[in-house]
């Protein structure tokens, strides 16, 4: 989390431990970051992507992932600062009854 002077909550990120079963141990997936608009382009997404990158470290995680939207243009540039675009594409099956 990422908390204003105020108290006032400013952003978060939620990540988590997945198994990365080709390299035979955990990874790190980053579920969703979230910085108030208010906030934006003042570095606190940077400040929460280094701090699971720092956790990550401390856990021995290869690496970490995440998705994002196509049309998430502000985001996309700070993740190409910070990260390497994978050559991954994402399927969704649903209506699975």
């Amino acid at each position: 989390m990422a908390i204003a002077p105020d108290s006032a909550l400013i952003g978060l990120a939620h990540y988590r431990a997945f198994p990365e079963t080709l390299l035979g141990c955990d990874a790190g997936f980053l579920d969703d970051l979230f910085v108030s608009p208010a906030q934006r382009g003042k570095s606190v997404g940077k400040s929460l992507i280094e701090g699971v990158a720092k956790i990550a470290r401390s856990r021995g995680w290869p690496f970490v992932r995440w998705i994002t939207a196509s049309d998430n243009a502000s985001a996309r540039r700070l993740y190409d600062e910070l990260a390497a675009k994978t050559h991954w594409v994402t399927y969704e099956l649903k209506h699975m009854e």
